[in-house]
């Protein structure tokens, strides 16, 4: 490659912040007006540190963990990359530098078709726990990145329906709902959930997590939850360290959300996953395809002591602390 090459591969840049106002409460702030004339048309682009800084704007639990290596990520990036550069046909008369940046691209669109499915998952699986039915949910005959989405949807609804206590749903205003935290972190919690502790796998599940006095009342029970995809071609659900982190960060969160007024007690309200695999062999040869993941009380309580420290690296290294700006 000549000495002259660009650099075709940036430094992913986050871009989810949010504004805090101790009466107005907590509202988005992922994108700001471009300059100029593209901003008099309306154009907006993404909110970046620079940005944040001159409103005070906290940055969002996702934002923090992005300071945390993963392996798997990265593994899959490299993976990815090799791949488009192998088999991605080159265009005669083509630089070196255009190729590579088309490479680059491809190699992205992978991860992107999957983030298109499970987007649209989210939002029907949000729809499902607030009583929304598949049939005014999904657009008949919809289809999402090739996929029959009322297919790839139906593990999603049949284990919202079995955890599910018969008409209780979760409400619009707990539902995709913000939060924030005087540490300087900020986030949307997908929502929070009843739990029939009637039905044995749920009482089992809770017990297993450290919950067997809550699961052992009978009574429905409020957890907090959050929606994910994976298109794993797995015996067991992928589960990772980053799904506690984000869900301890929002639990400790709620209490002290401005304006949100739900009283409750972080170190007796479970969290969980809802999990969905996407991989086109799901429900075969045993591979799973839906979860409840109930998080045991003991790691969640670790998770949030090790996320205040990712926040405060966060800080060091981004050079940028909400608490301590004027």
């Amino acid at each position: 490659m000549s000495e002259n090459t660009t650099q075709v591969v940036r430094p992913d840049s986050a871009s989810h912040w949010y504004l805090v106002d101790p009466e107005k409460g907590v509202e988005s702030f992922h994108t700001v007006p471009y300059a100029g004339k593209r901003g008099k048309n309306g154009e907006t682009r993404k909110t970046t540190l620079r940005d944040a800084r001159k409103v005070n704007a906290f940055p969002s639990v996702t934002n923090v963990l992005g300071i945390l290596h993963k392996d798997f990520l990265e593994a899959y990036k490299v993976n990815q990359a090799i791949l488009a550069a192998l088999t991605l046909p080159k265009i005669d008369g083509e630089s070196e530098d255009e190729f590579a940046k088309r490479v680059v691209l491809d190699s992205k669109e992978h991860a992107a078709s999957a983030a298109r499915l499970g987007s649209r998952l989210h939002e029907v699986g949000a729809d499902y726990l607030k009583g929304i039915t598949s049939k005014d949910s999904i657009k008949e005959g919809e289809i999402v990145e090739g996929r029959k989405l009322e297919e790839v949807a139906i593990p999603l609804r049949d284990l919202i329906e079995d955890m599910l206590p018969s008409g209780m749903y979760t409400d619009e205003e707990f539902s995709e709902f913000y939060v924030a935290h005087p540490l300087g972190f900020a986030g949307t919690c997908d929502g929070f959930v009843w739990l029939d502790t009637n039905k044995p796998f749920i009482q089992e599940k809770l017990t297993y997590a450290g919950y067997g006095e809550l699961a052992s009342e009978g009574k429905p029970l409020i957890a907090m939850a959050d929606i994910k995809s994976r298109g794993a071609d797995t015996k067991k659900p992928l589960v990772y360290e980053t799904d506690l982190l984000q869900l301890g960060a929002y639990l400790h969160a709620v209490p002290t959300t401005p304006g949100l007024g739900f009283a409750m007690d972080p170190s007796n309200t479970p969290v969980a996953n809802i999990l969905v695999n996407t991989h086109p062999k799901a429900g075969t040869d045993d591979r799973w395809e839906a979860e409840l993941v109930i998080h045991k009380k003991e790691d969640l309580e670790k998770a949030w002591e090790a996320f205040k420290h990712a926040q405060a690296l966060w800080c060091w290294v981004k050079n940028y602390n909400p608490n301590e700006e004027k």
